[in-house]
């Protein structure tokens, strides 16, 4: 199994290996072809990831407004730490912290000693983190703690879980100024999927008990959780995006995650984001949507319009609800106007908070790699048809 580090992560030891910050050994090999490695390791996930057809690259849109979900924040990003997983040797846990005086959404100052965290679980193949650069900067920026445990990519759903909670506590363990009060949990497919999961482990430690909340993007099915409804704490939020041209997950996947969990009326809602082809460049709502490197590139992993209008901004949305009482009344189906003018193509959103009972959702979506009804009734005893 291929290893990829940040070049800040690791150091060179004597003996041409390369060890964790803390000095867990990882693995001997040549310096060189490490580099190699990890370039070829991300163009070929990078290659998995992306159904969609190559798009010419773009200038960035324009940012959100200041002051609204969605926009970067103030804080300055300090360089990623890396911590020993104790249940995954091979991947690190990454940390990302904020600095600076400023006050962001998410109350105090950047540098304060305690800032509200958010764990992080990545989709499949993505232990890297250069997947979501444009993301995790976006979340640093305002003020949160990001732990990033990574996971091996042998299908393994026991010791996946394992990793990643593992990962959460020694992320916390070495972040003092991780406030785990304030918790949120920010998951992709795979991690999507484990988020619930996640969070019931974080109740049992303490964590949350003053904000629990959570957005999930296309979530896989979950493990761990039973046949039946998802016991999470009554005042928990729990948001799942959805992507109508998702050809890897079955959206109706997301739909049994939020009519089970139970949180209290109206904290539990499914948005489900649509592809807009009369926008310009055009906007496709597929899986890869949250993945984005942060730079431009032909690969139609640039960060658009629909990353700070269908991810950055949902999460900004719920997380500044939770923790500061603003934004709880976002329209979180607005994707807002292109510089040229065009309306992007409006979301739905679903549940009670909405009117517009969960079970009373169809799927909109193509036939995914992951259906209800097909191989998902092999691999997990949950029924989301």
């Amino acid at each position: 199994m291929l290893v990829v580090l940040s070049d800040s992560a690791v150091h060179r030891t004597v003996t041409s290996g390369y060890r964790l910050i803390g000095g867990t050994e990882m693995f001997g090999t040549n310096p060189g072809s490490l580099a190699k490695a990890r370039a070829l390791l991300v163009a070929v996930v990078f290659s998995v990831l992306s159904l969609a057809t190559a798009a010419c690259a773009t200038a960035p849109p324009p940012p959100i407004p200041t002051d609204l979900p969605g926009s970067d924040g103030p804080c300055s990003v300090l360089p990623r730490r890396a911590v020993a997983n104790p249940a995954e040797w091979q991947l690190p846990v990454h940390i990302f912290e904020p600095s600076g005086s400023a006050e962001p959404f998410t109350g105090g100052r950047c540098n304060d000693g305690a800032r509200p965290v958010i764990f992080f679980a990545h989709g499949y193949t993505a232990s890297f983190t250069e997947g979501y650069t444009a993301l995790l900067n976006h979340l640093v920026s305002n003020g949160f703690i990001v732990i990033y445990p990574g996971f091996q990519i042998a299908f393994d759903p026991p010791q996946q879980y394992k990793a990643v909670n593992a990962g959460f506590v020694a992320g916390i363990a070495a972040s003092p100024r991780a406030d785990t009060s304030r918790a949120g949990f920010v998951g992709h497919s795979w991690g999507g999927g484990m988020t619930p999961r996640m969070m019931q482990l974080a109740e049992q430690r303490g964590w949350g008990d003053t904000a629990m909340w959570s957005v999930i993007f296309a979530p896989s099915f979950p493990y761990q959780v039973g046949t039946g409804r998802i016991s999470l704490p009554a005042e928990a939020r729990l948001l799942a995006v959805s992507f109508d041209e998702d050809y890897l997950v079955d959206m109706r996947i997301a739909n049994d995650i939020v009519g089970s969990v139970t949180v209290s009326e109206g904290r539990a809602q499914h948005l489900l984001v649509r592809t807009d082809r009369q926008a310009r460049p055009w906007l496709v709502a597929d899986h890869t949507v949250p993945v984005t490197l942060g730079i431009s590139t032909d690969t139609g992993l640039d960060v658009d319009h629909l990353d700070r209008w269908a991810v950055w901004r949902p999460i900004d949305a719920v997380a500044g609800c939770e923790l500061s009482g603003i934004w709880c009344s976002t329209d979180l189906a607005d994707m807002g106007t292109q510089p040229n003018g065009h309306v992007v193509r409006r979301g739905e959103l679903f549940g009670t908070q909405a009117g517009v009972p969960i079970r009373e959702q169809v799927d909109v979506g193509p036939p995914a790699l992951v259906e209800c009804t097909g191989l998902v009734q092999l691999l997990t005893q949950r029924r989301c048809g």
